[in-house]
């Protein structure tokens, strides 16, 4: 163990540990996407293992150059020759070097991890260890990156061999990034995932089976390029993982990913119904909930139940949902935020549009819908909440078109009044862009 501490203070281990965890918990924590709405890297386990494997991107290629000057050190220190002539044998010597910056690597990729686990156990109480595998593949991917470098640095010593490494590696991400679906299966060959999307959804265990295989036979490659004096015997492992793991990884974006029947399991109490993953928001929601039923019990029809609606891919636009229930979508509602809504709020969103979400139907007026689903609300909370443009100003054109709405509708006889708004409310939740008629009597 001795000297084992000392290879790791004479190697570049403990630096590129630290440099490591500063990046991924920077971008993690400063990367907007990672910080907001329900796939937060904080807030689900899955989420938090696919945000750590996203942030490779600049991780990874910081590590192989690292990896490519730890390669250098005999040739700059000038006892390169020397070593050759000891009867040592040179894998002996450089196991101890390629542990260090392994170990290093483990730690730094433990406390990113374990940042990351702390908030995550507060924030939702279901627990699933699919996530693992995972993570483990970036761990193995950021040794592989660091072996690999080191033994391209031993086989090319320059000073250059570094930085065109690391920018080499960045560039090999950046067009796996970019290639989307066309590069299917060999985008996979890259240590970061895709940004996660929902939390209904997680990266499929083909993915990460196959990727091991790769990163697995990347870091054989660096080990021997590195301690053996025929470099061409460390081009073997890489072409036996490639081989290897295309036949495993899934060959289209949709085979990548494999939903998650757990996390999307609905629990109900009370006339409202979350997801397991989301199970942890219920004493948040369920004042709001009761509240919006209870003013949408104006309907001659009106819903008995708020359910979260645990898509795995969020269509656009959306289509017809049935009336019977308020559908809860948590992202739609911004509900995940660092500043907590307030329970009013939430009631009315929850009681916007007469309970239904936005549409954005291709048919019909958008505006006319925005006009729809504030008067509906107005008439369901007594009050019209004013409608703002883009840049929070009232808008002047829409504004004028909602109290004109409201008070024709106002000016109706009780029982016409909830015909109008439950033929809005049925409009409204089928999609079809003839709310604006359904509410008024009125073509779009």
């Amino acid at each position: 163990m001795r000297v084992f501490g000392i290879e790791l203070r004479r190697t570049s281990a403990l630096v590129l540990g630290g440099l490591v965890v500063v990046l991924l918990l920077g971008l993690l924590f400063w990367l907007p996407p990672a910080g907001k709405g329900s796939t937060a890297w904080t807030r689900q386990w899955w989420t938090m293992a696919e945000w750590v494997r996203y942030a490779l991107i600049f991780a990874w290629p910081l590590t192989a150059g690292a990896g490519a000057v730890q390669g250098l050190r005999d040739r700059r220190s000038g006892v390169e020759e020397l070593f050759a002539s000891t009867p040592r044998p040179r894998a002996q010597r450089a196991a101890r070097t390629l542990a260090a910056l392994a170990v290093a690597l483990l730690a730094a990729y433990l406390v990113v991890v374990v940042v990351g686990g702390v908030q995550v156990a507060s924030a939702t109480s279901h627990l699933v260890w699919g996530w693992v595998p995972v993570a483990l593949v970036g761990l193995v991917s950021l040794v592989a990156a660091a072996w690999l470098g080191m033994g391209v640095g031993r086989l090319l010593p320059s000073p250059l061999t570094p930085p065109l490494l690391a920018v080499g590696a960045m560039a090999l991400m950046v067009v796996a990034e970019a290639a989307g679906d066309r590069g299917y299966p060999f985008v996979l060959l890259r240590p970061s995932a895709t940004r996660p999307e929902s939390v209904f959804a997680h990266t499929a265990e083909s993915v990460s089976a196959g990727q091991a295989l790769w990163f697995g036979g990347m870091a054989v490659a660096g080990v021997l390029l590195f301690a053996l004096r025929r470099w061409w015997l460390g081009v073997l492992p890489l072409l036996v993982g490639a081989a290897l793991a295309l036949p495993v990884l899934p060959t289209t974006s949709a085979a990548a990913t494999a939903a998650d029947p757990a996390a999307a399991e609905l629990v109900c109490a009370d006339g409202l119904c979350l997801t397991r993953a989301h199970e942890r928001e219920r004493a948040t929601l369920a004042g709001p909930a009761r509240e919006a039923l209870a003013l949408l019990s104006k309907l001659p029809v009106p819903p008995t139940t708020v359910r979260e609606l645990p898509n795995p891919v969020r269509p656009e636009p959306r289509g017809p949902e049935p009336t019977d229930a308020v559908w809860l979508d948590l992202d739609d509602l911004v509900y995940f935020r660092s500043t907590p809504l307030p329970a009013t709020r939430i009631t009315e969103l929850l009681v916007e549009g007469a309970g239904t979400r936005e549409c954005n139907a291709r048919d019909g007026s958008p505006d006319r819908e925005v006009v729809v689903r504030a008067v509906t609300t107005a008439w369901l909370t007594g009050h019209l909440t004013p409608l703002r443009n883009y840049l929070g100003e009232e808008d002047p054109e829409l504004n004028p078109l909602a109290q004109q709405a409201l008070s024709t509708l106002n000016a109706r006889l009780a029982a016409d009044q909830r015909a109008h708004v439950e033929a809005a409310r049925q409009a409204l939740a089928a999609c079809t862009g003839t709310a604006w008629t359904a509410l008024t009597g009125e073509p779009a």
